[in-house]
């Protein structure tokens, strides 16, 4: 399925990022530079730039700008149009698909933005016209039947709708997507058995399809009068994904005797669900510039719809966009199921942008909302540990575990945070217990083993047990330059430096950067009298901003005060 999918999206992906640009990774992102002058290289230099740092809302300014200055730039107006539908400026964007589309009737996006001003007058067979003029190529082969469905729905020819989804069948990875919208139109028809038949079949099992077909199946129900039939799926999926927040939701509301949230209550609306389960097809497969862009057109044409929210705030985080992440998640009323969620993710984005006091202010309020939930505590927990403050760090885990239902009933990771919380905080004892029973859990986890093997050198005892621990690390995580440098180190601790530096060489070939691994590597150099190597290893230590501790240390021995080593006698 996956497969397939692939030879589907990747066409599309190559297009969006041809005209976007495609997305820096951390270490090559620039410095954004606001121009200095209202001249077009300014503008243009300032756009592109903000391009590269996924600033879609100043790259739209400046590029605009820079167009107004040379209107007959072509590449010029792609990339201005494109920065404004990623920006959610769509409506703005119109003028120039216009032009992009009259000149080339193939341009996916042209085509969407001019298809999105139409629908929004009700022209539904201009927009059918513009979406017929597309290849059935590529990503247009899934986004033209969903559109032309949904279109001659809004033109009330029923058999024209459902008949475009048959340009979907014959592909096994779109029939559950065919099958999910066939039923969401028979729904919106009122054929209320036939949309049954399609939600029921589109995904196997209800209690083990996507979140918003096991909904839309459920309202199907409440529309018949099946309330209990409702509950019981409502209740299946809950037991099925526990930290499911929406079903509870719908449990709650039936309680009340409230009628259901129609999944579809309009073609728009219908159009725009197929536009979000194209962005979440392209998010999964890591095509995050034309899942944002998807996912822009879906929620304008359904602006309040918060798992589109959702997912454009998690895109905008894997952009690094954290502000405008925060802003959209923002948006999401905290009345809504996805509330949750999207609190969680506001509190990542202010981590990551330096603010973890106000994301621990969001998670213990959390903590105290929802005392059956382990999720904010857990993630407060992870913060506190990266800000350095275990015990308190520790003490979330606890807690977490304990609504977990104990140490015997929670994964390996879990434990293993904690355990690293506890030996931060000096309480070693806690803390190889948590990574011994983190290894009855998982016996091959590489990191538990790299840090229990890494911890006992360290300390030097079970330096046997550690050795054998390590290599087996070493063994399933090869890549890994920290993993390589603690069997190095466990060998520099036995005496055995010859083999130590044939480990540590390999650490420092995959983690070049590495204040520690290079000052173990001048350690290594130095036992074997390499001292100008070792020397040199330390300097490049220094030059990658090692703690203040380490750069003491290293700074000690680059003068000569060079440790003596007693090499362990394992009996």
């Amino acid at each position: 399925m996956k497969r397939q999918l692939l030879q589907i999206i990747i066409p599309m992906t190559a297009l969006a990022l041809s005209a976007c640009g495609s997305m820096p990774q951390r270490d090559e992102q620039v410095e954004f530079q606001y121009p200095q002058s209202d001249g077009f290289s300014g503008n243009f230099l300032a756009g592109k730039a903000a391009q590269l740092e996924s600033q879609s809302g100043y790259a739209a300014q400046y590029l605009l700008r820079a167009h107004e200055l040379e209107p007959g730039n072509n590449e010029l107006r792609r990339r201005a149009f494109l920065a404004l539908i990623s920006d959610g400026r769509i409506s703005d964007a119109s003028d120039i698909a216009k032009q992009l589309q009259g000149e080339n009737p193939e341009d996916l996006f042209a085509a969407l933005t001019v298809m999105d001003t139409a629908i929004r007058e009700d022209r539904y067979q201009d927009a059918i016209n513009v979406v017929s003029e597309l290849p059935q190529r590529g990503v247009n082969a899934l986004i033209a039947p969903l559109a032309k469905a949904w279109l001659y729905a809004g033109l009330n020819e029923p058999s024209r709708a459902l008949s475009s989804l048959d340009e979907m069948q014959g592909n096994g990875a779109l029939n559950p997507l065919s099958e999910y919208h066939r039923g969401l139109i028979l729904a919106y028809f009122d054929d209320l058995n036939g949309a049954e038949r399609a939600l029921a079949s589109a995904y196997g099992d209800p209690a083990d399809a996507p979140l918003r077909a096991a909904e839309a199946l459920g309202a199907v129900y409440e529309r018949k009068g099946q309330s209990q039939k409702a509950a019981l799926l409502y209740q299946s999926y809950m037991d099925r994904h526990p930290q499911s927040l929406a079903m509870p939701f719908h449990l709650e509301r039936l309680e009340r005797g409230e009628p259901p949230l129609a999944t579809i209550l309009t073609p728009t609306t219908g159009l725009a669900e197929a536009y979000l389960d194209i962005a979440t097809l392209l998010s999964q497969e890591n095509a995050v510039d034309p899942a944002l862009l998807m996912a822009r057109y879906s929620l304008s044409l359904r602006p309040y719809d918060d798992i589109t929210r959702l997912l454009v705030g998690e895109v905008m985080e894997i952009q690094e966009r954290y502000d405008a992440a925060i802003s959209v998640y923002s948006a999401i009323p905290q009345t809504s199921p996805h509330s949750w969620n999207a609190r969680l993710r506001t509190a990542s984005s202010l981590e990551q942008i330096g603010q973890a006091d106000k994301a621990i202010d969001i998670l213990e309020n959390m903590v105290n909302e929802r005392k059956d939930r382990p999720d904010a505590l857990i993630q407060l927990g992870d913060i506190l540990r990266i800000q350095g403050d275990y015990a308190k760090a520790a003490s979330a885990y606890d807690k977490a575990i304990e609504r977990l239902g104990g140490d015997s009933l929670v994964g390996w990771r879990l434990l293993y945070r904690r355990g690293i919380a506890h030996e931060r905080a000096g309480d070693w004892k806690k803390a190889e217990t948590d990574f011994l029973l983190a290894l009855e859990i998982e016996p091959e986890q590489p990191y538990v083993l790299n840090y229990l093997g890494y911890s006992w050198v360290d300390m030097g005892k079970n330096f046997e047990q550690a050795e054998d621990m390590l290599k087996r690390a070493v063994e399933l995580q090869p890549d890994d330059g920290y993993i390589v440098d603690s069997l190095g180190w466990v060998y520099y601790k036995l005496g055995r430096f010859d083999d130590a530096v044939e480990q540590l060489e390999k650490a420092v070939e995959l983690k070049p950067d590495d204040p520690t691994i290079n000052d173990h590597l001048g350690d290594a150099y130095w036992q074997i009298g390499r001292y100008h190597e070792a020397r040199f290893q330390w300097h490049r230590a220094l030059s990658f901003n090692p703690t203040e501790e380490l750069r003491t240390t290293v700074e000690n021995k680059i003068k000569g005060q060079v440790p003596a080593v007693a090499p362990v006698v394992v009996n």
